[in-house]
């Protein structure tokens, strides 16, 4: 009896409750059952200034060098290194089986995933800066979010981390 009297307060809170539940749903299910299937090449180097630098002709990797502001070449050892994506490894790879690879330069990935970095410095709020790991790298896509646990320098400002390209 005490139900049909306060049937209007339980619809009037439950609708509410019930809406969110279903929009949150529909939103993070999807990022459940899609994961990631492309691996990515990056470098590291122990330089300030980047090493050597790396591009992508025609679906191949093409060497480059950095020139420091005063115009000497950059003296730091630059890695390469191939994240797996489903094991959640990374294995450094010499420049002979990088240009081996077949690249892809986008950012984002065919499957829809990209790396990206936490701390921009932006905030929703207008008095407020993010205070995120600027060094951290996420691979992000699909409604979902994983911290990549990459191999870096350890002497230089975040590993001098530089994306290259998705592994096809």
């Amino acid at each position: 009896m005490q139900i049909k009297k306060n049937i209007s307060l339980i619809l009037g809170i439950s609708i509410p409750i019930l809406m969110i539940v279903f929009v949150a749903a529909a939103i993070y299910l999807p990022g459940f059952f899609i994961h990631p299937q492309y691996n990515f090449l990056y470098s590291t180097s122990s330089d300030y200034y980047g090493g050597q630098e790396f591009t992508i002709e025609n679906g191949k990797l093409v060497k480059g060098e950095v020139k420091r502001p005063d115009g000497q070449k950059t003296t730091g050892e630059t890695k390469l290194f191939i994240h797996d994506v489903i094991s959640e490894q990374n294995r450094e790879v010499s420049l002979e089986e990088a240009r081996s690879l077949e690249l892809d330069p986008y950012h984002k990935s065919l499957d829809g995933f990209e790396v990206v970095h936490e701390g921009s410095g932006d905030s929703f709020l207008p008095f407020g800066h993010s205070s995120g790991d600027y060094c951290s790298r996420y691979l992000s896509g699909h409604n979902m979010s994983r911290k990549l646990e990459l191999q870096l320098s350890s002497s230089s400002s975040c590993g001098n981390f530089r994306f290259i390209g998705w592994v096809k």
